[in-house]
């Protein structure tokens, strides 16, 4: 059986994925960007970073079935006057 994707991500692709994006907004918060020698780093901006992780935080909740993506059903009674 092949396992389940959702936008391109398996469950555990997606785990790593959001665990890299949380390590990326953890190195954002000590500086946007850094230059050693002629090298030169830039970073994301915070609000890219928490765009990408609620991307993978979503996808990992319709992987797991938390999400709750399915037909929602409503029961309802009528009252008799």
């Amino acid at each position: 059986m092949r396992e389940r994707t959702y936008k391109g991500y398996t469950l555990a692709e997606a785990r790593k994925e959001l665990e890299n994006w949380k390590e990326a907004k953890r190195a954002a918060a000590t500086g946007k960007s850094y230059q050693i020698g002629s090298r030169m780093l830039t970073r994301f901006s915070l609000a890219e970073i928490n765009r990408e992780i609620d991307k993978f935080a979503e996808i990992i909740d319709v992987l797991s079935g938390v999400s709750g993506g399915g037909p929602v059903f409503v029961q309802a009674r009528m009252r008799r006057s």
